[in-house]
């Protein structure tokens, strides 16, 4: 995403005062207050195309998958710690199989642990 000082030089090009001003606040708003915001399942991020996906790791190390209810195969998934949680802790993940346009595939050398995920 681009800064705000690339957004105000683009915007200083617009000849009309009132529309320049009312699109710099617009962008302040928007660049100043991104947030993936608060992790529920299924949840799209506060302002991103992001979604949070929580599951538990397998009981044995080997595979097991999230179901993601997104329209397509995601590409990303970034690991989320979600600290209103004492005691969490973040889980090493590997990729087992691509993901397709119904479940995430993974494993972990950790058994039976909570994992907070965010999908792209």
């Amino acid at each position: 995403m681009a800064d705000l000082g690339y957004v105000n030089s683009q915007l200083r090009q617009i000849p009309d005062e009132t529309t320049r001003r009312a699109l710099q606040t617009i962008f302040e708003h928007v660049l100043s207050n991104l947030r993936f915001g608060v992790p529920e399942h299924h949840s799209r991020a506060t302002n991103l195309q992001t979604y949070f996906q929580t599951s538990t790791t397998a009981a044995s190390t080997g595979e097991f998958s999230i179901a993601h209810g997104l329209p397509s195969a995601p590409h990303l998934a970034i690991p989320v710690l979600d600290l209103s949680q004492p005691g969490a802790t973040l889980v090493p993940l590997e990729v087992s199989r691509a993901a397709d346009g119904k479940r995430l595939y993974l494993k972990s050398t950790s058994t039976s642990a909570p994992v907070w995920l965010l999908v792209e």
